[in-house]
This record gives structure tokens, sequence and C-alpha cells, in this order.
């Protein structure tokens, strides 16, 4: 909305309990967010493709050729962003949701250098803020249809418009793994979650479980915990694959219970289609049992954003971008960085290395390639 100079008013729906009451009502009992409200129309979690509708934008089409197009605005594109404006090169960042990434959904960091603890929002948002001062133009609220190369350059087609650049950087990132079990894709947004800074406001003096065994689980796990009645953590692992870190500082949670060696088999809802319980299997006894909760967090692991890209570039069997050198892909122009590179850290600060990287793959290739700048096309 900002991107666009739209004036708006923003509702926060943990200090507004009428306005959460609302939100849940007016979305058949489920809570979804955010929900719009457009001259009187109520719209919940539209797209961003949805949003350029509802809200009329106009936005001119970019004639422009960049020298670096970044697909996708985490830490690993802005960062490649940093190094690319420092060589001078004319760059561009398209983000289809927020800027900043699955980093920016996480309430506290405490392992990237420079800081004892910094908030997701508040590393991103500097990241941001400085990859603009350098000159980099950042889009977000656009949706990626194609990546075709025409006349020597990249055209990278969006659902607004049309860009032209020179080398492209895949910086797409990870969403968030299912269990794929009964009962699972009916609940989403209905109790089950993948996001407890987003939605675990929802759950203040109620009981939630949290799905996993990592360093994201056992993170959002204590989040809950300082504001929840009772967290209970589900593991199919005999042992946590977490940091010791972690690990250690469950002790000291007295609400948390921990389930380890367990399998979600099913996910169960009451009368009103709302989570209410989980099915597990112990799988020491091979007996199942019924947990039941408010809500449920998952943090399972994380699967690449690629799909678009497997008829241009090399994929390996999970889907994730083969590399070879500085990040350069099967494809020559086309360079990998972050959670969508095969072999990648799924870790802010590997992101930001991943990023420096592909950066230097691209100054590479542009020096060794000359240029001609064809007509453009219409």
């Amino acid at each position: 909305m900002a991107d666009n100079n739209i004036q708006y008013e923003f509702i926060d729906i943990e200090s507004d309990g009428i306005s959460a009451d609302y939100v849940t009502k007016i979305n058949n009992g489920k809570r979804i967010i955010p929900t719009f409200n457009v001259n009187g129309q109520y719209y919940t979690n539209p797209d961003n493709e949805k949003l350029v509708i509802i809200l009329d934008l106009e936005i001119p089409t970019d004639n422009h050729i960049y020298d670096v197009v970044i697909i996708g605005g985490g830490a690993a594109g802005i960062t490649t962003s940093i190094y690319a404006q420092r060589d001078k090169y004319d760059t561009l960042i398209l983000e289809q949701k927020n800027i900043g990434g699955n980093a920016y959904l996480t309430k506290n960091i405490e392992n990237y250098p420079g800081f004892k603890i910094v908030s997701g929002p508040e590393l991103m948002d500097r990241m941001a803020d400085q990859s603009e001062t350098l000159g980099a133009k950042i889009v977000t609220g656009v949706h990626i249809n194609s990546v075709e190369i025409t006349n020597k350059y990249f055209h990278i087609k969006t659902n607004t418009q049309l860009y032209r650049g020179r080398t492209v950087v895949l910086a797409t990132g990870s969403t968030y793994r299912l269990l794929n079990v009964p009962g699972e894709s009916e609940l989403i947004g209905s109790g089950i979650h993948f996001c407890a800074t987003c939605d675990g406001a929802f759950y203040r003096g109620k009981d939630v479980i949290v799905v996993g065994g990592g360093n994201s689980a056992l993170e959002e796990a204590m989040f809950l915990a300082g504001f929840c009645n009772k967290v209970t953590i589900l593991s199919k692992s005999e042992t946590f694959s977490a940091t010791k870190t972690y690990v250690d500082k469950l002790d000291s949670y007295k609400n948390i219970e921990v389930h380890i060696n367990v399998d979600v088999i099913q996910f169960n809802s009451n009368d009103s289609n709302q989570f209410e319980s989980v099915r597990i299997r112990e799988k020491t006894q091979n007996e199942e049992r019924i947990i039941k909760a408010d809500g449920v967090f998952i943090f399972i692991g994380l699967s690449p954003n690629t799909k678009s890209f497997k008829s241009l570039i090399d994929l390996s069997d999970s889907g994730h971008i083969i590399t070879t050198g500085l990040n350069q892909t099967s494809h020559p122009g086309i360079f990998a960085a972050g959670d969508c590179r095969f072999g990648a850290i799924a870790q802010v600060a590997a992101a930001t290395g991943e990023g420096v990287v592909a950066s230097y793959g691209v100054r590479q290739y542009l020096t060794e390639k000359k240029h001609q700048e064809p007509e453009l096309e219409t």
C-alpha cells in the first residue's frame, strides 16, 4: 500500500479485541489476516494480483534495461543488490510479498554477527534501506509469470508489467513444508499456522501445539510460551535437530511440554470447522493418542520456491537450484542465492553470504560480456 502511495488505516487486532472478533466473524469463524476493507467491501488475504485489481492500480511500463534483476527480496536478494549497486550496476528487486522474506517474520535473531539480538523486521528494514540508499529499485507485490531471453536480454514478465535485464538472480527463498496428513489443508488458517509472530496473538492465554524439532520450532515454541498458557512440542525424532543453545533454553520454560519420537497422523476439527485436536502415534509403544489444543504451529522445514523455473534451469530432486562456481545456474547470466539454491544453509547470515557470492558472479559475467542495446520490442 505504502509503495503505491495509497492512504490506509492499519488496525492491530492484537490490541483491538473488537476488531479481532469482527475478523473472525466475517471469515466464517476463521482467524485469517490480513483482511482489507475497501469502500465497504471486505477481502480476506487477497494475493497481490487481486490487490492490483481491487485498488485499481495503474503502474507504468518500465522500459529501462537493468544490469541486474533480482527475483526475491529476502536477505540473499537484498545483499546481492547492495553489492551490485556498489559495483555501479543498475539493480531491480522484484518481491512477491513483503521485503525481507522469511527472516522478516522472525521475532528475534540471536546469531547474526554484530547483534546480540535483533528482530527480523528491524534487520530486514535496515538492509532494504541500505539497498535503496545505494540506488537499487525495490518493487513489492508482483508475481513472476515468466523469465525469457530475447535479443540477448532477459524479459521478466510479472502480473503488472514487463522488466528487462542483462542478468537475473533468483533469490526466491522457500516456503513452509506441510505434513500432508488428513485434516491439514482444510484447517490452514483455521487453527493451523506457520508463523507464530504473525498469528500467535490469537492464542494469548490458550494452549497451542508446535510441530517440529529444529531451531525454528524451538524458537517459536519459546516465543509462544511467553504469552500462551501451555505449549506442547511434537517431534518425530528421538532427539532435537536444533542446536544445543535452543535445547538448553527449554528447561527454563515451565509451560512447555515435549513429546519426542512421535508422528502426527491427523488433525481434527470441531463442529465449527476449527482445529480442535491432533492425533499422534508414539512410535516406541506404537500407540495412538489425541492431544487437544486451541491452535497448532508447524515448523518442519522449508521447500524451495523454484517451480516456475524448472523449464529454464537445472533443479535437484528436491527442487533446489543447481549452481556452479559463483552461484551460476545452468543458464548463462542466471544466478541463484539463498534458500532456493542447492547446498545453501537456511540462516540469515548464510543468506547474506549467498548474495555476496552471486554478486561476484554477476560482476564476472557482465565484465566478460559485451552488450549491444537492441530496439525495445513492442
